[in-house]
């Protein structure tokens, strides 16, 4: 089977380099162009199925690409739940806040942000997610749409590097990437393929 991975398309809180997870923020006008571009991108490509997070700026995304097809809605490839780092900026925190999130980024595997989802919790929700996916769809050119981290601890998944390679992936907005699965083996074409002129 044919995997294609999008990030949703840019929104305000992108643009303000705000923390939010589950915060259920749209895509604002640029998000709405490169998803746009990823349509026209996608026009030509066979896609038998397609996979979105139920988070709206993921849903819409989807939903402008899919140009009337049919878009299968799952909570599983939902972000990462920040707690009470949702919908802020590092100005906004406070000082304990900002040590803490200091120290979840060199030991997030143990660490939760405070009312947060742990990152184990995570991971294996997305993860078991992906591979429900791909059992659903053998054979098949399959196109997911989700959020950065999530779509992190996919190919980490993918490619063996487990939860500690997850800062080695970065989905760009008004990008794609593509990987061939099988019982074998893995095959990238292509990571952050950029089709849109206005993407990151």
């Amino acid at each position: 089977m044919k995997l294609y991975f999008v990030r949703h398309g840019e929104t305000d809180m992108n643009a303000r380099n705000m923390f939010y997870g589950w915060y259920d923020a749209d895509i604002n006008e640029k998000g709405i162009s490169q998803a746009e571009e990823l349509r026209e991108a996608f026009k030509d490509i066979p896609i038998d199925a397609i996979y979105s997070s139920d988070l709206k700026r993921a849903y819409h995304t989807a939903e402008i690409i899919a140009d009337g097809r049919p878009i299968e809605i799952t909570s599983d490839i939902r972000e990462l739940y920040y707690g009470k780092w949702e919908n802020r900026t590092w100005e906004d925190m406070t000082e304990e806040d900002r040590v803490l999130l200091k120290q979840w980024r060199t030991d997030w595997e143990n660490l939760t942000m405070p009312e947060g989802e742990s990152f184990m919790e995570f991971y294996t929700r997305v993860t078991t997610g992906l591979d429900r996916i791909i059992k659903e769809n053998k054979g098949k050119h399959v196109l997911v749409v989700s959020h950065n981290g999530a779509l992190s601890a996919m190919h980490c998944h993918l490619t063996g590097a487990g939860p500690k390679g997850f800062w080695n992936f970065n989905s760009k907005q008004g990008h794609y990437s593509a990987v061939w699965v099988s019982e074998k083996k893995l095959t990238y074409d292509c990571f952050n393929y950029p089709v849109c002129k206005k993407g990151e």
